[in-house]
Formats: C-alpha cells, structure tokens, sequence
C-alpha cells in the first residue's frame, strides 16, 4: 500500500525541470554560447550580454565557447 502511494505522489506532482542558462553577446549574431557571464570569450562584446537557456542557444545553432569546453 505504502508503494502505491509514492508512485501516485510521483505522477500527480508537477514536473519541475531546472534548464541550464547560458550567456550570449547581442541578441542576434552571436556564434556561442557561455556558462560563465565573465568567461574571456564574452570579454569584447560590446552588444550586450544576455541570458538564455541552453536549449534555446542550441536551437540558435549556437556551440560552446572554446574557452569553456
């Protein structure tokens, strides 16, 4: 009985899913994606610095900063 109640508590609690966020210079042009906001790859941006998700940035076409991988 006890066993029923936990998978019943695990179905019928809402799904909380934390996405990663991820920083990228301007909101149009940018080629990478950073995990760090003061990462080097981010320190000549002059755009501005904005965060996302990391799905999102992957749908940009975006890939990791190579000082980061």
């Amino acid at each position: 009985m006890k066993t029923i109640y936990i998978l019943l508590f695990l179905f019928l609690s809402p799904l909380n899913i934390i996405e990663t966020q991820v920083y990228i210079c301007g909101q149009t042009g940018a080629k990478k994606y950073h995990y760090n906001e003061s990462c080097r790859g981010l320190s000549s941006c002059k755009h501005g610095t904005f965060k996302t998700s990391l799905s999102q940035a992957k749908n940009y076409g975006l890939t990791l900063c190579g000082w980061e991988d």
